[in-house]
């Protein structure tokens, strides 16, 4: 709803918040922010998160539309069907840098450690670690991108366990003319599988 997108500036300060708990999962756009337009999110850390939402769910923000995040990260739980990254749900023309999560996300389709889809986005010097699991059937699941969409990924990679059923990998599921740089996934302390 356009009546609720944030759309201005969030300094954290390098303040963390812990034990954010969200339990909505028939509702979309779900995060500490959930839809954000031209937004600014910078220094700010969210510890052993608990989210749960249905399409567009992130730790940090579900959508971010236009919008900058910087020098953030986020730890916990966040799980949902489409469109699932445990920092971002969709970066839609957005900009991530600085930024890394840990812990476990989970979706059908779009799951990313640290963005679920990034469409048009720009993600540098940022990383993912932990677990990122698709469900039965799930497709688009990545290390830290699930669904990669004529984005820019660069000097970022992922290092946790990914598991899903097709268009499945250790950095990026699915990368539909995006440009990848200087970028990797840790096979050597984890592997990519499919079930």
């Amino acid at each position: 709803d356009n009546a609720y997108r944030f759309a201005g500036t969030f300094d954290g300060l390098g303040f963390t918040i812990s034990n954010l708990y969200i339990n909505r999962p028939s509702q979309d756009s779900i995060g500490l922010f959930g839809y954000t337009n031209n937004a600014t999110i910078k220094n700010i850390g969210l510890k052993d998160v608990n989210i749960t939402g249905s399409i567009y769910v992130g730790g940090l923000v579900g959508v971010n539309e236009n919008g900058k995040i910087s020098n953030s990260y986020a730890s916990g739980t966040v799980s949902g069907n489409i469109h699932i990254g445990s920092l971002v749900g969709v970066n839609d023309n957005g900009k991530i840098s600085n930024s890394y999560v840990s812990g476990t996300v989970s979706g059908i389709r779009d799951v990313g450690g640290l963005v679920g889809r990034s469409e048009n986005g720009t993600i540098s010097n940022s990383y993912a670690s932990g677990t990122v699991s698709g469900s039965i059937g799930s497709f688009y699941v990545g290390g830290l991108v699930g669904f990669n969409q004529n984005g820019k990924i660069s000097n970022s990679y992922a290092s946790g366990n990914v598991d899903g059923y097709s268009y499945v990998g250790g950095l990026v599921g699915s990368n539909d003319f995006g440009t990848i740089s200087n970028s990797f996934y840790d096979k050597e302390t984890n592997t990519a599988s499919m079930d």
